[in-house]
């Protein structure tokens, strides 16, 4: 059984923390504090839940924390390993604190927001945020593709797909760009090139399309020469014909 807590919060939840072997939702909140950091922590840190909606009354204890981001009805669109963690009652103010792993990309937490928004993921929407966030937003949509079940491969079969050069301006950046391009706004396609390369493998015979790299001389510069010679190659290896513009 899950106790409702007095707390008048109109704002929705935006994250779920539930045990991932049971499955049993442990609480519900809106916000979490001192989760996405900036360096990647190996032990557990001190993070808060805020604007506690709800506490499983019966379970105070979990080897196995899993937190989930939830969407605008509710549903899972993102998910972090937090491990194991003792709960207390949160107090007055809705704030439960614990110890847990912690997530080494600072700007997720704002872009998870976003995600979770009723307004869908526009085209090209990372590329108009500051350039150091590209980084977290590609995090955002890989966790995302994979917390919805897509395996790492193409799901649309478009016979030519247009990358736009000119939004790219960092290697993260890129891989944004080229994930929208191949599997739509909010889509994953590879974080590095041995992931793209597991990409390409993956979608088999729909993965041979036809590349339009427009404002392509743009991107090389950007991206340099050796990344671009590596890409290049990898590409023709997965027989895909890259038109330049």
């Amino acid at each position: 059984m899950v106790n409702a807590l007095l707390i008048e919060d109109p704002s929705p939840p935006l994250y779920r923390l539930i045990d991932q072997e049971s499955q049993d939702v442990l609480l519900t909140a809106r916000d979490v504090h001192g989760f996405f950091v900036d360096e990647d922590l190996d032990t557990q840190q001190t993070i808060t839940f805020v604007g506690v909606h709800s506490l499983n009354a019966h379970v105070r204890r979990t080897d196995m924390g899993l937190l989930q981001v939830l969407g605008h009805q509710g549903e899972p669109i993102g998910q972090y390993y937090l491990g194991h963690m003792r709960l207390t009652p949160p107090g007055p103010d809705g704030l439960l604190s614990v110890q847990a792993y912690t997530c080494a990309y600072p700007q997720a937490g704002q872009i998870w927001r976003r995600w979770a928004s009723v307004e869908p993921i526009a085209y090209g929407e990372w590329a108009r945020r500051p350039v150091d966030s590209h980084e977290n937003w590609l995090h955002v949509v890989q966790n995302a593709w994979f917390t919805r079940r897509h395996s790492a491969a193409r799901i649309r079969t478009d016979e030519v797909v247009t990358l736009d050069g000119d939004l790219i301006t960092t290697r993260p950046g890129f891989y944004c760009a080229l994930g929208e391009a191949v599997n739509g706004p909010g889509g994953y396609f590879g974080s590095n090139l041995d992931a793209l390369h597991d990409c390409l493998l993956s979608s088999g015979e729909a993965s041979a399309f036809r590349m339009e790299w427009a404002h392509f001389t743009h991107s090389r510069r950007v991206l340099g020469e050796q990344f671009m010679t590596a890409l290049l190659e990898l590409f023709a290896e997965f027989r895909i014909e890259v038109r330049t513009g």
